[in-house]
């Protein structure tokens, strides 16, 4: 099968001559560190070239003999940044974003430091500088770009995560206590922030999916909403708050495109999965390898009827102090849960720095080899 093929094989459920893998994009990826380790151990250099780096300093854009090396069959294509906002950086590296928000290097990563809505009320909303969904330089070429991949190569296309999420960006903006606070205190401003983040989001996918939607195969969404151990807030608080606008979001992405959606959410989020069937979500990432909260076994008895699988790859123990042999263990593992038919082997979030490359290699291999 060629690249393009063999995922539309998976997603209609047609039988595969091997897994679909994936190394990510920005929603789950490398570190830099981890990245430029990779890169030197296949024996094309330390150094950055052609890829593109996220502003929590992971890899948004792979070089493509990496992408070639381990047979991962999607290109993603991205929302591009407003000519009209320029990235400036201080002398310690701390650089504020599109939304305002302050980033600041903290060791391999870039950290929110900044929440510029820390103090606001209702009525600051009105007069804060939002991010233009509409304008233009956002989609400069991009049609042409995505309309030439999908004609002259075989790759299966990926419309790319746009932003943190609905939810996230809230608490970006606000910084995260206190959003969490607003949530159960001031029913009022959290829904005019709610809203007004959705709006953006909303218009922001509209421009991108006029441009590439007919392309695609994968749209990439994300919101984290929940941790190591559990939910971030409550089932009844996501239910009332965040459902609603995720469920918005994916009826616009729908009226756009009939790619498959794909949602990210670190953590054991295995008490909301129901509902984010309920809104649209089709592919489920990143499976955070977390025993008795998220096995692989229960995600597919459970939800393998509804929900492909993306992820799953263990980055915070396995492939960071593991072996070889326990990575090969770990992906056959996955495999055999949950199915060539319904699972998309990748990273459960961005590979560490100090992972050993030929953890990573032998993970791939062992996916081709399977």
């Amino acid at each position: 099968m060629r690249h393009r093929e063999r995922v539309r094989a998976l997603f209609t459920g047609k039988r595969l001559d091997h897994p679909v893998v994936d190394l990510g994009g920005r929603v789950a990826s490398l570190s830099l560190p981890a990245y430029l380790m990779l890169k030197d151990f296949l024996g094309f250099g330390n150094q950055l070239e052609d890829e593109t780096v996220t502003l929590l300093n992971t890899i948004g854009e792979f070089d493509e003999r990496i992408l070639q090396v381990f047979d991962v069959p999607f290109r993603r294509l991205y929302l591009r940044p407003s000519y009209s906002f320029k990235l400036t950086y201080t002398k310690d590296g701390s650089f504020t974003d599109e939304w305002g928000v302050v980033y600041r290097p903290m060791g391999p990563y870039n950290e929110r430091v900044g929440h510029p809505l820390a103090d606001a009320t209702i009525e600051d909303l009105e007069r804060y500088p939002w991010p233009d969904p509409t304008d233009p330089s956002r989609t400069a070429g991009l049609a042409e770009e995505a309309q030439r991949l999908y004609q002259e190569t075989g790759y299966s296309l990926v419309a790319g995560h746009i932003s943190a999420g609905i939810f996230q960006d809230c608490w970006n903006l606000r910084g995260m206590e206190q959003f969490l606070v607003d949530m159960a205190t001031d029913f009022e401003f959290t829904e005019t922030l709610l809203d007004r983040v959705t709006a953006i989001h909303i218009g922001m996918w509209a421009q991108f999916l006029e441009s590439v939607g007919p392309y695609v195969d994968i749209v990439e969404t994300a919101d984290d909403l929940a941790g190591q151990s559990g939910l971030l807030i409550s089932p009844q608080m996501y239910r009332e708050l965040i459902k609603p606008r995720h469920a918005a979001l994916n009826a616009a992405i729908r009226e756009r495109t009939d790619a498959r959606i794909l949602y990210h959410s670190c953590g054991a989020v295995m008490p909301l999965i129901e509902d984010l069937i309920e809104v649209g979500v089709q592919i489920l990432n990143p499976i955070q390898p977390l025993p008795g909260l998220m096995d692989p076994e229960i995600l597919r008895q459970r939800f393998g009827e509804e929900l492909f699988f993306h992820g799953g790859l263990d980055v915070q123990r396995l492939v960071l102090q593991g072996t070889p042999d326990d990575v090969r263990r770990h992906v056959k593992r996955y495999l055999d849960s949950l199915g060539l038919e319904r699972y998309i082997m990748a990273p459960a979030n961005s590979v560490q720095p100090g992972t050993p490359p030929e953890n990573l290699v032998a993970a791939y291999c062992s996916a081709v080899e399977y």
